[in-house]
C-alpha cells in the first residue's frame, strides 16, 4: 500500500478522501500543488507529509528552481501543528542554502523515507512488549501504512501484535469528521485479517467504562520535551477515560515527532475551516497532557509516564 509515488519529475498521490470506496490518484507537479494536497487532507499523517514534503521539493527544484523557497512555504504552512513536516523541511532548507540542487534534495528524500520505514519496525518490536497476552485494542484515526512509511505507528504495533496471535480485536473509532478510523483504519485491518469494530467516537468511554477495552493505542502529531501530546481531536476523551477506568493509555510515535521544546501555548493548533456551516468550532488536534499518558513508544524503546495500573 503506498500512499505516493514518484513517477520521473512529479509525483501520484492516492487521495485518502476516497478511500476505500475507490482509488483516486492525484497528480503534483510542485511544491504548490503538494502544499495543497496536504492542506486539503488528500494525503495526511504527520510521517508521511514529511517524507512527501521532500519529495515535492525535489520535483520542484527539477521544474521551478527560481521558486523553490516559495514552495517550501506553502509546504510548511500547510500543516502548522505537526512536528515532521517542520523538521524535514528545516533540513531541505540547509541543503538548499548550501548549493545543493535536485540530486541533493532527492537522495534526501530517499534517506528519510528510508528512516521512517525503520523506524516504523523498531516501534512496533517495542509496542509487542505491552500485550503479555491476548488483548482487546481500542485505537482512534489512522496511523498505519496509509499515514507513515511501512508498518505504521500505533497500527504497527497492533498489526505485529496480531501476527503473534495477542489481538482478540480492535475497536476503531470513527474520527469525525472525515472518518479516517471508519475509513482508513478500518481498509488496512480488513486487508490485515485483524478482527475489528468500528464505534461512533461518543461510544468510546462507555466501551471503556463497560470493561471492552484492555489497551487504547494511538499516534501524535507532536510531542513536547516535556510529553504533551498533539493528536488528532478526539485522544484527550480516550486519555481521560483510561485514566477514570484504569486502561493503559498509549501513544506510539517515532522520535521525529518530538520537538525538542517545551510545551508552549505558542504552538498552534489547527482548526479547520472546511465545515459543514459557518457556525461550526473545529479543531484538528487536541493536546493530552503528560499525567495522562501511561506509555509513551517510539524507535527509542518504552517511556513509562504514569501507569496508575503497576
Amino acid at each position: 500500500m503506498e500512499p505516493y509515488r514518484l513517477s520521473g519529475d512529479y509525483l501520484e498521490v492516492l487521495d485518502q478522501r476516497f478511500l476505500p470506496e475507490r482509488e483516486v490518484w492525484i497528480k503534483v507537479e510542485d511544491g504548490f500543488e503538494g502544499a495543497r494536497v496536504i492542506k486539503e487532507m488528500a494525503i495526511r499523517g504527520a510521517p508521511i507529509i514529511a517524507v512527501f514534503a521532500a519529495y515535492c521539493l525535489y520535483i520542484h527544484s527539477l521544474r521551478k528552481p527560481e521558486s523553490i523557497m516559495e514552495a517550501w512555504k506553502a509546504l510548511k504552512d500547510s500543516r502548522p501543528t505537526g512536528i515532521n513536516l517542520h523538521k524535514v523541511l528545516e533540513e531541505v532548507k540547509g541543503i538548499i542554502e548550501s548549493g545543493g540542487g535536485p540530486e541533493d534534495i532527492y537522495k534526501f528524500a530517499k534517506y528519510v523515507e528510508k528512516r521512517e520505514r525503520e523506524i516504523n519496525e523498531k516501534i512496533a518490536r517495542y509496542g509487542l512488549l505491552l500485550f503479555e497476552r491476548k488483548k482487546r485494542v481500542l485505537t482512534y484515526c489512522n496511523t498505519g501504512s496509509l499515514a507513515t512509511v511501512g508498518l505504521g505507528t500505533a497500527l504497527g504495533i497492533i498489526k505485529l501484535a496480531h501476527k503473534n496471535g495477542l489481538v482478540e480485536e480492535v475497536y476503531v473509532g470513527e474520527t469525525s469528521p472525515y472518518f479516517q478510523g471508519s475509513r482508513l483504519t478500518a481498509y488496512e485491518l480488513k486487508l490485515e485479517g485483524i478482527p475489528y469494530k468500528v464505534v461512533p467516537d461518543n461510544h468510546i468511554p462507555f466501551l471503556i467504562s463497560r470493561g471492552m477495552v484492555d489497551i487504547a493505542i494511538v499516534g501524535a502529531d507532536r510531542i513536547t520535551k516535556d510529553f504533551f501530546v498533539f493528536n488528532k481531536i478526539g485522544t484527550l476523551s480516550i486519555a481521560l477515560a483510561c485514566r477514570k477506568f484504569n486502561v493503559p493509555f498509549v501513544v506510539a510515535a517515532p522520535s521525529t515527532t518530538f520537538d525538542e521544546n517545551y510545551f508552549s501555548e505558542d504552538i498552534e493548533v489547527e482548526r479547520r475551516k472546511d465545515v459543514p456551516r459557518e457556525d461550526y468550532l473545529y479543531f484538528a488536534f487536541d493536546i493530552t497532557p503528560p499525567d495522562l499518558v501511561d506509555f509513551i513508544v517510539s524507535d527509542k524503546g518504552i517511556k513509562k509516564l504514569a501507569w496508575p495500573g503497576q
